[in-house]
């Protein structure tokens, strides 16, 4: 770890917060900042090291909107391809003209069965279905929200959980192929990842971090407050490694073709326009004085999580912890870096 005066505020919140996770900062293609702490397994006293899972919460979109991108790249969709053409959810509530692009852009105006703007963090999510029973995308139907349409499809930005399951739905039927197989065998093992990915909780690899709802030594884990897999809008676990991986595979146009990044990157929507914060497809993206860069946030019981990477300078960031605050807890001095 480079410990210059340039990070010793962050270095400091991280003591002090008692950081349990990993802050990996690359300039130029270097190492400059690197803090590994916590453990992995508080019970079984496993430490976290460079090489422990993560579970990334909102990130799995990105992963969610490659694979929708290897489907389109193979002709077997295309962005502007109706989203109830290619799997009818048979709800009168969702507007029958929403295409793959709304969902992926976050403006297809459909309501949300995971609605963020109207959760209370100090109040546990329940549902009509079991956490145990919501392993597979269909699984979540049940759940879907019936609310009417916010708006029409393609008028404005409004964060969606339900799209973005909507979409693993469309993955499994144009592919036939489940959405854990298709995203582990045909996105990630094709670039070398083995490890992350998509798992069962009864199957997680060895070193992927438990979650934990505080820093306290007793604190209660994540068990049963998520989905016991992934649906497409999150439950992925990934590396440090392997999330450079995916982001150096993805500017290099190893997973999805050049025309599709160009897209991705593209600033379809206003997200805060005096921050200069924009959406892509399946990207967060930040106007800076040397371009667009691309960036992930994930949060969930027992999980927070950030990584960007600015091609134009090599610069990468990997922020997880396994705790529910733990990124955000450092979040004004990151955004410094």
């Amino acid at each position: 770890m480079k410990n210059d005066f340039k990070y010793k505020a962050l270095l400091n919140v991280l003591k002090e917060k008692k950081y349990s996770g990993i802050v990996s900062i690359e300039e130029g293609h270097q190492i400059t900042f690197q803090y590994v702490s916590g453990m992995e397994n508080r019970k079984l006293n496993i430490p976290i090291t460079q090489d422990t899972l993560f579970a990334v919460a909102s990130g799995t979109k990105f992963l969610t909107a490659l694979a929708i991108g290897k489907l389109i790249d193979m002709k077997k969709m295309s962005l502007d391809s109706k989203a109830k053409e290619l799997y009818d959810l048979k709800m009168d509530s969702i507007h029958p003209d929403i295409t793959i692009k709304d969902l992926l852009s976050h403006t297809s105006g459909i309501s949300d069965y995971l609605d963020e703007d109207l959760l209370d963090d100090q109040e546990p999510i329940s549902f009509s279905v079991p956490y145990k029973d919501l392993i597979n995308p269909k699984d979540f139907i049940p759940i879907f929200s019936k609310d009417p349409q916010k708006f029409i499809p393609g008028e404005k930005f409004n964060y969606n959980n339900q799209g973005y399951v909507y979409l693993g739905i469309i993955i499994e039927e144009v592919s036939k192929k489940s959405y854990k197989d298709f995203i582990n065998d045909e996105l990630l093992m094709p670039l070398g990842i083995t490890r992350s990915g998509i798992y069962h909780l009864s199957q997680f690899p060895e070193h992927t971090a438990l979650g934990y709802l505080g820093n306290e030594e007793d604190s209660l884990t994540n068990h049963d407050l998520l989905p016991y897999q992934a649906g497409g809008d999150g439950g992925a676990i990934i590396s440090n490694s392997d999330m450079k991986k995916i982001w150096e595979s993805f500017f290099n146009y190893q997973i999805i073709s050049k025309e599709l990044v160009e897209i991705f990157m593209h600033p379809h929507v206003v997200v805060d326009e005096k921050t200069n914060n924009f959406y892509g497809l399946g990207l967060w993206l930040k106007k800076a004085n040397d371009g667009i860069y691309p960036y992930l946030f994930g949060g969930d019981p027992g999980i927070s999580f950030t990584s960007s990477y600015n091609p134009n300078n090599g610069k990468y960031n990997f922020v997880a912890s396994n705790t529910s605050s733990g990124v955000w807890d450092i979040f004004d001095e990151l955004k410094k870096m």
